[in-house]
């Protein structure tokens, strides 16, 4: 009984919140020679977990479009994923405040979608095969800040800057990461009550 108690305390103290969230990146591939940046998409989800006045957890499932564009010609390889980044947050300044900074890191898994050419063309390897691989684990960090609409319910403001830490390639001849830094906004709004 006291457990119970104990965890309805906690959980009460505790806030759920949920909201749609779109915004742009600025991505490439690292070692990629001849490459620049693309400017891609991000669409989707957030939840924000209020562990206290100032820690959190976040998770996303976001649609981002990665990749990068050549120096050479006006080609490119766009890079779709679903991504799911898992972050932990810290809160700046009072919790009854309007505007709350934070900051923010974790890691991501992305499911690649499809990696295609300007053309549409998937974008192969000389023997046919795909050249890219389907999963890609990597780290995220940023900065952002939070700014109350009304009760509970939230601007979101996030900058933030992604790396692989696998080899998103089939390629042996090096070893490529996506690196991005995107912006996004969305509206957070509450699930639970305090």
């Amino acid at each position: 009984m006291a457990l119970l108690f104990i965890n309805a305390k906690i959980i009460t103290a505790q806030t759920l919140s949920i909201g749609p969230m779109v915004g742009l990146n600025v991505s490439t591939l690292s070692a990629a020679p001849n490459t620049k940046n693309l400017l891609g998409l991000t669409l989707g989800g957030f939840a924000n977990y209020s562990v206290n006045d100032h820690f959190g957890l976040g998770a996303k499932i976001m649609y981002s479009q990665l990749g990068s564009a050549y120096n050479y010609n006006d080609d490119l390889n766009r890079l779709h994923y679903i991504q799911i980044p898992l972050t932990a947050v810290y809160y700046f300044g009072d919790p009854g405040a309007t505007f709350r900074p934070k900051v923010f890191a974790g890691p991501y898994l992305g499911t690649l979608l499809r990696a295609n050419h300007k053309s549409s063309d998937e974008v192969l390897q000389t023997d046919g095969t795909p050249m890219y691989n389907k999963i890609d684990i990597g780290g995220l960090v940023g900065l952002g800040f939070n700014y109350r609409i009304q009760s509970r319910t939230w601007l979101n403001v996030d900058a933030g800057f992604g790396s692989s830490f696998t080899d998103v390639t089939k390629t042996t001849d090096n070893i490529y990461h996506n690196l991005a830094f995107g912006l996004n906004v969305g509206v957070s709004f509450p699930v639970s009550k305090d």
